[in-house]
């Protein structure tokens, strides 16, 4: 059986970096998918009322994340056509790239542990537990083994790409509730 598994090339390096937004759109669509149905049932909660300030419970709120997802699915998109660029050009990957992928395994971890203190299902658990954390966590393997980042480059990864992703959210947030219009009342 181990020699069956063992018989498969590994992903080329260069595959993993364009598999990040893949992973980031698999994961966030589910996201989308749930997020305004688990939001309104699970209100109460703390760190569900701060993010609730940024959306306007009277609007969409699966276009404002929506809004929220695309700012910062193309500003990770454009991370990955470059990267894949600098990985082409000098065979490393860049260390805003690793640190991106550090953020995808923290994220996966938190909507686990998230999941774990409420004791029940949280929007993004699912995927997080499928794509997320183990893409994360091979990819991650994947170029440390073959020496193409050092813990110094995630690290420094990781102080870029953790503050970024949090700004492009509050960003896409704010966006999103300004730009979705209120329903229309019908009478």
């Amino acid at each position: 059986m181990l020699d069956f598994l063992m018989s498969f090339d590994p992903i080329p390096l260069q595959t993993l970096i364009w598999l990040i937004p893949v992973a980031f759109f698999i994961h966030d669509g589910e996201e989308i998918l749930l997020m305004e149905k688990w939001l309104r049932s699970h209100g109460n909660h703390s760190r569900i009322a701060f993010e609730n300030r940024l959306l306007d419970p009277g609007k969409s709120i699966t276009l404002q994340f929506t809004v929220a997802v695309l700012l910062l699915g193309s500003v990770l998109s454009l991370i990955t056509f470059l990267s894949v660029m600098r990985f082409e050009k000098n065979g490393q990957l860049s260390m805003l790239c690793a640190g991106v992928l550090a953020v995808i395994l923290l994220d996966g971890i938190k909507h686990v542990v998230f999941s774990l203190l409420l004791r029940a299902y949280s929007a993004g658990v699912i995927t997080a537990i499928l794509v997320e954390i183990p893409f994360a966590s091979y990819a991650l393997y994947r170029f440390y083994d073959a020496g193409k980042i050092s813990l110094i480059t995630l690290a420094g990864g990781l102080a870029l790409a953790l503050p970024l992703t949090i700004l492009l959210v509050f960003c896409g947030l704010m966006l999103g509730k300004w730009i979705i219009p209120y329903p229309k009342v019908r009478r």
